[in-house]
């Protein structure tokens, strides 16, 4: 009997520590789980390449999307591997912020970007209610 009971112990431990792991990406399916993560990290990579097709920007302004190109796939690599990297997160969204906000960008691009920032924003607000990460 004591065996038995054992046994069920361990079983519902490690369910509950494979539900508490699977639980820091948010529901099943959601927007959060790591390889929607990695597509919004490539969806802004495409649409910054299309927009640097049509904008005019100076050499300032490149080196900063690029630098946030790095941090945001910097972030996703450690999100798929259940750490949630705020620093990388938040410069990212602050460096193409910048460019958004200070450029007179134009175009179907730069709505395209405006909306994939909105986005990280969304991810970082679910990171601050707790919805999403290890705690």
């Amino acid at each position: 009997m004591r065996r038995m009971f054992k046994v069920m112990l361990f079983g519902i431990m490690l369910v509950s520590f494979c539900a508490i792991g699977q639980a820091q990406y948010g529901p099943p399916g959601g927007p959060y789980r790591p390889d929607r993560v990695n597509a919004l990290v490539e969806k802004v990579h495409i649409d910054l390449n299309r927009g640097y097709n049509q904008w005019h920007l100076s050499r300032g302004d490149e080196k900063r999307l690029t630098k946030a190109e790095e941090r945001l796939h910097e972030f996703a690599r450690d999100w798929r591997e259940a750490r949630f990297n705020k620093g990388a997160l938040d410069a990212s969204i602050g460096d193409i912020q910048h460019v958004l906000d200070k450029n007179h960008l134009s175009g179907r691009e730069r709505d395209e970007l405006w909306n994939d920032v909105e986005r990280l924003r969304h991810m970082r607000e679910a990171y601050d209610r707790r919805e999403i990460g290890r705690w």
